[in-house]
């Protein structure tokens, strides 16, 4: 019989990642996640051997190879499709054993800072079941409209299919193709996507992709499109719909770059969910924001 989760959470980790950074994230998510009800599952592709022996034993928490989520030697973009995929078959690998209610990607350098997201992302989702993700929408973190980044992943994915991956990967071409046509027919428009730093999806999206595209999802591994981007898309196709859940009044700040507004301001709007902490015009800002999240986890008990 399957254990039943309200979250299976995400989070890949590459060969760049900072391990005491990757620490710092899981610390957080076990600080504010029900442990009874939630997983994160890391897709470890740092190559690093100290990794999970640097995290406590938990039950919390599973580490799964993102090598052994390949059939084969693929080689490619590794934060792009083929990420994509390895993630799709890890979550897969995962939903054999547990029966869970919301997906939460998360990047490694987001950060939990509120109790269980989740509850109210799930609410959402019960509420308007056309809803398949949320996170940061048209609207970044900050309040700016995305609607010019937005039509430039667009033009990216137009692109695809008028390249020589015409003739290089044919498959991945047609599987674009059928996800784009399908994802037009319910409304969508080409580009749009949540920021992958930290977005939810809903089980029904994610059992409506698994039913209908299983079959088609791994000639993705091959697309330069980045992985949240295709998510989107494959969401929309199976005729699912995104929402903000990153605005000013909601539970998650999440920009592309740059913190989205000041640290006590997160806590005063009681964000739980804030990306990215690190900004790569000041290698200092990433230990003095998590060091600020430290000192509250410190001196509060997790609800």
């Amino acid at each position: 019989m399957k254990s039943t989760l309200d979250c299976l959470a995400i989070m890949p980790v590459g060969p760049r990642s900072k391990i005491e950074y990757v620490q710092d994230t899981i610390a957080s998510f076990l600080h504010y996640f029900d442990p009874a009800r939630s997983l994160l599952l890391v897709l470890d592709d740092s190559r690093n051997t100290e990794l999970q022996n640097r995290i406590p034993n938990n039950r919390q928490v599973r580490f799964i190879s993102a090598q052994s989520c390949l059939e084969d030697n693929t080689k490619g973009h590794n934060t792009r499709g083929l990420l994509f995929v390895k993630q799709a078959v890890a979550v897969q690998v995962v939903s054999k054993e547990y029966d869970w209610k919301c997906l939460l990607r998360l990047d490694d350098d987001a950060l939990v800072i509120g109790p269980n997201p989740q509850l109210d992302a799930m609410k959402i989702f019960d509420a308007e079941p056309h809803i398949g993700m949320l996170g940061a929408y048209l609207r970044r973190g900050d309040g700016q409209e995305k609607r010019p980044a937005l039509r430039r992943q667009g033009r990216r994915l137009l692109k695809r299919l008028v390249s020589r991956d015409i003739f290089r990967h044919p498959d991945m071409v047609k599987t674009l193709a059928m996800l784009m046509i399908r994802s037009k027919l319910n409304g969508y428009k080409l580009g749009d996507m949540c920021t992958g730093g930290a977005l939810f999806l809903s089980r029904a999206s994610y059992n409506r992709i698994e039913s209908i595209f299983s079959k088609e999802l791994g000639h993705l591994r091959y697309s330069d499109l980045a992985d949240d981007l295709l998510l989107a898309l494959c969401n929309a196709a199976a005729g699912f719909r995104m929402k903000d859940f990153s605005d000013r009044d909601d539970v998650m700040a999440i920009n592309w770059r740059g913190l989205p507004m000041p640290l006590d301001e997160l806590v005063q709007r009681n964000k739980k969910l804030v990306h990215p902490v690190k900004d790569p015009k000041n290698l200092d800002h990433e230990n003095m924001v998590r060091a600020y999240f430290q000192d509250i986890r410190n001196s509060s008990t997790p609800e």
